[in-house]
């Protein structure tokens, strides 16, 4: 079932493909799933780059394969300074730099596990969206899945929302959710609710190619509309 925001508008669709670029820290298995999308021709997107924080993680290893540009500023530094962490800011300057080399439409954060500053998402070449695991506002941060079953929640799922200086905090755009079984694991629940994430993320990546979802519309609208509840784009997934 499907609800469809006020803030959200029909515009002219390109011809030309969206040019996505992914922040990534881990697995990258929603890396994947844009990659066989977008190789389908069944999203219409270019992946311009790949931007990851952690060194050996294997979403480098999925864009590399698949013959995309790769950029890995590690948080642990090597040689003199070997073991230190990276700071953010150096992490940003880097980061910064070479989105604006790619010059991307759409920043997406998938899997990305460091909080960005308000300067290096305001300085952006392009909005920002982030696949989170829980239902926002509920579950902000870390170990979602154990906290959803120390609750008496029903449903639990994932969010894509623009990403802001405040953590998890952005506009929700869309939202997948499924029925909570408190007799599970944690990591079951995990893999079910990833499930979620492989749809809804290129999902709503397709709105945005297709002008269904306007982000920049929505920052500017987000202020103004402040005293009204939020009306995300949800899809009910049994899974």
């Amino acid at each position: 079932m499907l609800w469809f925001t006020p803030n959200m508008s029909v515009s002219t669709v390109s011809t030309n493909p969206l040019k996505v670029a992914v922040l990534v820290s881990g697995s990258g298995s929603n890396l994947q799933v844009l990659i066989d999308a977008m190789q389908a021709g069944s999203l219409p997107i270019e992946i311009v780059g790949v931007i990851s924080n952690v060194k050996d993680a294997y979403a480098v290893t999925r864009a590399q394969q698949a013959g995309i540009a790769t950029a890995v500023f590690s948080h642990i530094t090597e040689g003199e300074n070997a073991g230190k962490r990276m700071g953010i800011k150096t992490f940003e300057r880097h980061a910064s730099a070479q989105l604006n080399d790619w010059q991307p439409d759409l920043v997406v954060l998938a899997g990305f596990m460091r909080v960005l500053s308000d300067d290096f998402i305001s300085s952006s070449p392009a909005p920002m969206i982030n696949l989170h695991p829980s239902l926002l506002p509920k579950y902000k941060g870390l170990d979602t899945h154990q906290r959803v079953l120390q609750s008496s929640d029903v449903h639990h799922g994932c969010s894509v929302h623009v990403v802001t200086a405040e953590l998890d905090a952005g506009q929700v755009l869309t939202q997948a959710m499924l029925a909570v079984d408190h007799s599970e694991s944690a990591q079951a629940l995990q893999a079910r609710v990833q499930k979620l994430e492989h749809q809804v993320l290129p999902w709503t990546i397709l709105l945005i190619a297709h002008g269904v979802l306007d982000i920049k519309a929505i920052n500017e609208q987000t202020a103004a509309t402040a005293y009204l509840p939020e009306l995300p784009l949800k899809l009910w997934l049994d899974s």
